[in-house]
């Protein structure tokens, strides 16, 4: 079989469409599981790959989306992992006939990784390892790691889908109409974090339809080096007499794929609402082979740049602009942080986070002597990225700290550092190279930092040939001279510059960068400000690439606006070393340095405003400790909740729908708001308790998805509603029994699918045989607004705007009673 690659620099490959919508053409419920159908009915499972194969597709994907341990246990199938997946690839090779490719499908496993949901990170790495282990020893070509909108959780199936396999990897996420997933992530920060963790393909599907999709395509082929694929659902379906209906015809849907291929599209297929008919138009569609100038892969790789991101940003190291990390996340010398952070508290670090706004990365170090490193490290990352969007620069003399930082980080970090021991180098780089991040490389070895600059630069060297072995290119190394600091000698400081100009120089000098601790220089002096920053203008003009510096310091602020007025000379270099040597003379003779702790925002409580503040931040500790100092002051428990917690949560739930905010913000504030809950709900007698309604809530029958209905579950309760929650894949009569036992005010009804969805209205009209005139909210992925206008319900079209609707039911109800 020839190899994918060389098949796709010859032309565009066609993916299959949908599985699913054929499975159940073919009388297959979703609650029989599809995953299963591998090996109750194979016969079924053939038919449609063969339909595909006839269609002309030269890539089919498995029937696997949902073989994974999390999904097969709703089937109570977990034992039967790699019975299914070989079954499936057995299945699609038999029909694929030679020539084509078998995809191994992944999905999505329904869950949300810590700290946005209970899924610990390294489950979710193992149970993706699982499954792609079963795919490739079943003989799969290629893995299609797809439908995913957690960034994270994309990282967590690539990293254990390459822990266990060699075959390329597809990955594929889901955006939305604005080109962003529900947690806000753009396909510029996903290409940054997927490529640097080793996918071969990069991937947009499902959500929208082409033209949406195709908006993704052209941002994701702007700024990847890969070959991309795109499958976009046949549009929206409308129901007809009852039947969600795909109203694209395969026409338009080629009409389509013929834009895919003129931009640069290397594979295209279909996914929710596709069909054969869909597929062979496409095939159609982009015969003959285009021109050479528009085949996959002929316009040459795109020059690699380093870039970082975090779950929402993109940080970009351009050539003559300084690159700061932010440095004051670090306990060194810091007896207010460090006693913090031994206390299990990290209101400083959250603070600190929030202050380095002008950081390009936020150094995090919270190692502290007997204290637990990878526990802090999984904190302050967690707490940290609630808080700001910066990227991280991972940080710990503990290679398990390190560790914890990388695999908890969602997106792509630095880490400091390696150096030029060879156990270090054994044992950081090939992490560096598992979680795809950068390097900085320290120019220390078994004997210690040396004192010449041509030392420095052996020791550089030799971290550069280790780390280039170990897979990392030189364009993601940093290295650090390592300043001493000045109060012993000018020597040495001067000697880390002159190291600079080597490396520079060097063979590496055209991509390898480097880096220093500015702030080391002024080390056990006063007055460290002014030193820092004629240190900092000194090995800039050196060639200095990037800084871990102070980056809310005025006088550092300063220097770097400044920089650009200083010619490159030697002259002028000489005049800043003299200015250096003054001001560590007269540092000298100043009295000691005052530790400051620069805060946020004012931590005295002061009136309900600043709670609900708090909340919106979301600042669970700040939250926590307002909440309580109200209550000693005597604030009613009730207002406390009426005029401040809620008000807050109604702040964060309007941004969300205006998409100014996007899940994991969400979700922030409302563990800060629950925080303050629990402890008015504490104050309050059982029996004064006020609930504003209550609500049921439930996804439909033969739908085992439940994020949605969770999310909804979450926000109703932050709202003051009392909610009972039955769970997923629940039958009408169940819901019934419920609504008639707990006598609720509204309904909210959850589905993904669009055969489930019909149960929507089935539950309506169950309701109203037995004599339950209960509002109905409905709400997931497929269902519309017109679908709610026919069965008589109100439409949710997300978790805030679900909650205004139940609200609103409740207000309407008052006023009638």
């Amino acid at each position: 079989m020839p190899n994918l690659f060389q098949a796709l620099k010859k032309r565009i490959l066609i993916m299959d469409g949908a599985m699913g919508t054929l499975l159940m053409d073919a009388g297959v419920k979703p609650e029989e599981g599809f995953d299963l159908q591998n090996l109750k009915h194979p016969d079924i499972v053939k038919s449609i790959h063969k339909k595909y194969i006839d269609a002309g597709a030269d890539i089919i994907e498995t029937n696997t989306f949902g073989a994974n341990k999390i999904k097969l246990e709703d089937y109570k199938s977990q034992d039967k992992i790699f019975e299914i997946n070989k079954a499936a690839v057995t299945i699609a090779r038999q029909a694929a006939g030679p020539g084509r490719f078998v995809a191994g499908s992944i999905g999505p496993l329904g869950k949300f990784i810590q700290p946005l949901g209970a899924l610990p990170f390294n489950t979710a790495v193992s149970v993706y390892a699982e499954q792609a282990e079963a795919l490739e020893l079943a003989g799969a070509d290629v893995l299609s790691i797809e439908t995913i909108s957690d960034l994270q959780e994309m990282r967590a199936a690539i990293i254990g889908t390459r822990s266990k396999v060699k075959i390329p990897i597809i990955a594929s996420m889901t955006y939305d109409e604005n080109g962003l997933t529900v947690f806000g992530t753009s396909p510029e920060a996903a290409v940054v974090v997927l490529e640097a963790l080793g996918a071969d393909i990069i991937s947009a599907n499902c959500s929208t339809g082409p033209e949406g999709v195709l908006k993704t395509a052209k941002r994701l082929l702007a700024v990847s080096r890969l070959p991309i694929m795109v499958m976009p659902n046949a549009g929206m379906p409308v129901m007809e007499n009852d039947v969600p209906v795909y109203k694209m015809t395969p026409e338009k849907f080629a009409g389509y794929a013929k834009k895919f291929a003129a931009i640069g599209v290397s594979i295209i297929g279909g996914c929710c609402g596709t069909s054969p008919q869909h597929i062979s138009a496409v095939k159609s569609g982009i015969r003959p082979p285009l021109s050479s100038g528009h085949l996959p892969l002929a316009k040459g790789e795109k020059e690699r740049g380093l870039k970082f991101a975090s779950r929402t940003r993109v940080v970009e190291v351009k050539k003559g602009k300084f690159f700061a990390v932010g440095e004051r996340i670090n306990p060194t010398g810091r007896k207010a942080l460090r006693d913090e952070i031994k206390a299990g508290i990290f209101s400083i670090v959250r603070d600190e986070a929030v202050n380095q706004k002008n950081a390009d990365l936020l150094d995090v170090n919270v190692s502290v002597v007997e204290g637990n490193d990878v526990l802090n490290m999984t904190t302050a990352v967690h707490l940290i990225e609630k808080a700001t969007d910066i990227p991280l620069c991972i940080d710990s003399p503990k290679v398990e700290a390190l560790e914890a930082g990388l695999a908890e980080f969602c997106g792509r970090a630095l880490v400091n550092s390696v150096n030029g021991k060879q156990t270090t180098l054994d044992k950081i780089l090939p992490i560096a190279k598992k979680y795809g991040a950068a390097v900085i490389g320290l120019t220390l070895d078994e004997v210690g930092i040396p004192k010449t600059a041509e030392e420095r630069a052996k020791i550089a060297e030799k971290i550069i040939i280790a780390a280039k072995k170990a897979g990392i290119p030189e364009e993601e190394i940093f290295i650090d001279n390592l300043v001493m600091t000045a109060g012993v000698s000018l020597t040495d400081p001067l000697e880390a510059l002159k190291a600079i100009e080597i490396i520079k120089k060097s063979a590496f000098g055209g991509k390898v960068k480097t880096i220093l601790g500015v702030s080391n220089v002024s080390h056990g002096l006063p007055n460290r400000s002014k030193i820092n920053a004629i240190y900092l203008q000194l090995a800039i003009l050196h060639g200095l690439d990037a800084g871990i510096v102070d980056s809310t310091d005025t006088e550092t602020i300063k220097a770097l606006k400044s920089i650009s007025k200083i010619k490159n000379t030697k002259a002028e270099k000489n005049k800043l070393i003299e200015k250096l040597k003054l001001e560590v003379d007269k540092s000298r003779t100043a009295g000691p340095q005052v530790e400051i702790v620069k805060r946020s925002k004012q931590i005295i409580f002061k009136d309900l405003p600043d709670i609900k503040n708090a909340v919106i931040d979301g600042d669970t500790n700040r939250t926590r400790s307002f909440v309580a100092a109200a209550l000693e002051q005597g604030f009613k428990p009730q207002n406390i909740i009426d005029q401040a917690l809620t008000p807050g949560m109604e702040i964060v739930g309007a941004r969300f729908s205006k998409k100014q905010i996007f899940l994991p913000q969400v979700l922030s504030s409302a563990e800060s708001m629950t925080a303050g809950f629990e402890l008015c709900k504490a104050r309050i007698p059982k029996e004064e308790i006020v609930t504003i309604g209550k609500i049921l809530v439930a996804t439909v029958f033969g739908d085992i998805h439940d994020i949605g209905k969770n999310i909804v579950k979450m926000m109703l309760e932050n709202h003051g509603f009392e909610v009972i929650d039955l769970g997923k894949d629940v039958p009408a009569d169940n819901i019934i029994e419920a609504a008639k036992k707990h006598k609720p005010d509204a309904i909210a009804l959850s589905a993904l699918l669009t055969t489930t969805m019909l149960e929507m209205r089935y539950v309506k009209e169950s309701l109203k045989a037995v004599g339950l005139d209960i509002p109905i909210i409905v709400g997931g992925a497929v269902v519309t607004a017109e679908y709610a206008d026919k069965i008589d319900a109100s439409y949710g079209a997300d978790a805030a705007c679900a909650v205004n609707l139940a609200k609103q039911i409740l207000k309407a109800s008052k006023s009638k009673g």
